[in-house]
């Protein structure tokens, strides 16, 4: 497994959240070419308020969040593509990714969409950022957006952006 889950809310137990993760984590490295077993994170599953306590402590915001990504390294994509050797005896460490249940339960009920696909969606968007990605500038969201997309469309999900 590429994915390692720290369970800290019961609530998650409802999905398979270990199943969603990992096929979410190597879906969308496969997508960006590189081999998943090349790569680790890990995905905390916790409250609304753990996340709201996150968000606070590593980016000064008082408010809950869906999801947040903490990458390991500083890394553009393309230098870990560049310098990713088809076998890694020590995979490489992405970083963490917080994921909050209440959050995500609420926005998937507000856009009418299985609780899981969103789930699926939120981790591919944060391996996303723990490569390097980000939408701060309409070109990346777009790049980013069409990555998700492509990613969904590999697991069966549908577009969630129309």
């Amino acid at each position: 497994m590429c994915v390692d889950l720290i369970m800290e809310d019961v609530r998650w137990k409802t999905l398979s959240l270990i199943q969603i993760a990992n096929a979410a984590f190597k879906e969308t490295l496969s997508q960006l070419n590189l081999k998943s077993e090349n790569f680790i994170c890990c995905i905390l599953a916790c409250s609304s308020k753990k996340i709201e306590d996150l968000n606070a402590q590593f980016r000064g915001k008082k408010n809950s969040t869906n999801v947040l990504s903490f990458p390991s390294k500083v890394q553009v994509y393309e230098k870990i593509n560049s310098s990713q050797s088809e076998t890694n005896a020590d995979p490489f460490e992405l970083g963490d990714i917080a994921i909050a249940y209440e959050v995500c339960k609420t926005e998937a009920i507000v856009s009418n969409i299985k609780f899981e696909d969103h789930v699926c969606h939120l981790i591919i968007h944060s391996v996303l950022h723990l490569l390097g990605f980000d939408h701060e500038e309409e070109e990346n969201a777009v790049e980013m957006e069409k990555i998700e997309v492509q990613v969904l469309a590999k697991l069966g999900i549908s577009n969630p952006y129309v």
